[in-house]
């Protein structure tokens, strides 16, 4: 791996760690042996996960329900549960967790959550059906539908397991995207319920603004310390996080350029007040209201901003997809452009380094969801008698995927300035259509 790829997933690493995820474990029927707590001991479940997370994200265990409420759940990013029976969950906290998923927040649900709140409908909705009894607790060979969902990754074609295999209820393909089911070659198929022999085990799915992930292995105690299970319910929490509510918080020694209250940071290129709006604790760009810059200068830095295209407004002729940039010291652009539909990345393509180098891969989201860029940036070296002795290196993580990787930057790109020894400003790129930022700040690296 590049070493600025390595500094990057470090950066990103310290970041994230102050992302956090909710772990309920509360039973409210059957008890799983894996999440008994022991006096003031975690559980075994508990301490495998936020072992496994350990420098992705923070792991905040409990088995109090009480743990769900509104202004609770405003300090997490995901809410996994390993549950039974029906919750001591107040409508008004049911309702609160609904809206944290609806609104952005991530639901991971492992092996009995699906064993729970039978009597509350929405419930069985989110999590996509309900258990119906565990024909099968025995090794079992298991399909991968979907190797290229982050959560199945390196799991191949099929894998063996040891666990307890359950069935389900109230649970159709059309409502979820199925990740990996039961090889019913492996087992005793006559025990199970359905008659379709359709026996999934893992699925992802979208809920409003969040996400949804479900996997349903995680009975046995071996399982927690499988390494293929820790990375496959590890990667599904990620994946699930990455919804609209994700904001990383700005590490230590961060400056903030817009925390979503006002635009002290920033100027229009002129030099006059800023005339983008700020709407909902996003920064929106005001067509015609120009370009803006920071009013400080930087060099090497790990940078993180969020975005938001929108259908660029049809009274605007030629411009059909939202479209701005992010301009690393005015002098290189890394595109802003509504590109969830190209099938390639191209060169001019959202991730691009705009007209240099397209993405490695297209990770866009459709207009109007919000993505993410953590950008490292190195730059140009010059000797004392003003040559250049070494170009510009960036790496781009968009929504948690690296699209380019220590990438060395030949020139300038796009209409960016002239290259030159000394520091420079971010540049929000007015482009004639509303795209909106949010969370946007920088930790300047040594070099």
């Amino acid at each position: 791996m590049k070493l600025a790829t390595i500094l990057s997933l470090l950066l990103a690493a310290s970041a994230s760690a102050q992302a956090k995820v909710l772990f309920l474990t509360h039973s409210a029927g059957f008890r799983h042996g894996v999440v008994n707590r022991h006096g003031n001991e975690l559980s075994t479940a508990e301490r495998a996960l936020q072992a496994a997370a350990r420098g992705q994200f923070e792991v905040v265990a409990t088995d109090d329900c009480g743990a769900i409420t509104a202004s609770n759940l405003e300090n997490f990013s995901a809410v996994v549960f390993y549950t039974t029976g029906e919750l001591p969950i107040s409508s008004e906290n049911r309702d609160a967790l609904l809206d944290f998923v609806n609104t952005g927040g991530g639901f991971v649900g492992v092996h009995s959550a699906t064993d729970t709140f039978y009597r509350w409908p929405e419930y069985g909705e989110l999590i996509g059906g309900y258990f119906d009894g565990h024909p099968w607790h025995q090794k079992v060979r298991i399909k991968v539908e979907d190797p290229s969902h982050p959560a199945m990754a390196r799991l191949g074609r099929s894998f063996e397991i040891m666990d307890e295999i359950y069935q389900f209820k109230s649970f159709s393909r059309d409502r979820v995207h199925v990740l990996m089911s039961l090889d019913t070659g492996s087992v005793d198929a006559g025990r199970g319920k359905r008659g379709d022999g359709d026996y999934a085990l893992a699925w992802s799915r979208s809920y409003g603004n969040g996400r949804v992930f479900y996997t349903a292995l995680g009975h046995r105690p071996e399982v927690w310390a499988d390494p293929r299970f820790r990375r496959h319910l590890v990667a599904g929490i990620r994946w699930a996080m990455n919804g609209e509510r994700v904001l990383a918080r700005p590490p230590k020694g961060a400056t903030v350029l817009f925390d979503g209250t006002n635009t002290d940071m920033w100027t229009r290129v002129d030099g006059k007040p800023v005339r983008w709006k700020v709407v909902d604790g996003a920064l929106e760009v005001t067509p015609r209201g120009g370009s803006i810059i920071t009013k400080q200068s930087f060099e090497d830095f790990r940078m993180h901003i969020e975005f938001r295209t929108s259908n660029h407004p049809p009274e605007v002729k030629g411009q059909k997809r939202g479209n701005s940039g992010v301009y690393i010291q005015r002098r290189y652009e890394v595109q802003i452009l509504d590109s969830h539909s190209d099938k390639v990345p191209l060169k001019n393509g959202c991730g691009a380094i705009y007209r240099r180098k397209a993405a490695d891969v297209n990770v866009c989201r459709p207009a109007g969801v919000w993505q993410s860029y953590d950008i490292t940036f190195r730059a140009p070296r010059w000797s004392d008698d003003g040559k250049k002795t070494a170009n510009a290196r960036i790496t781009v993580i968009q929504n948690g995927v690296v699209i380019h990787d220590d990438y060395e930057i030949p020139g300038k790109t796009g209409a960016g300035q002239k290259e030159g020894p000394a520091p420079g400003p971010i540049l929000l790129q007015d482009h004639g259509n509303p795209v909106r930022f949010r969370n946007v700040w920088m930790v300047p690296m040594s070099s």
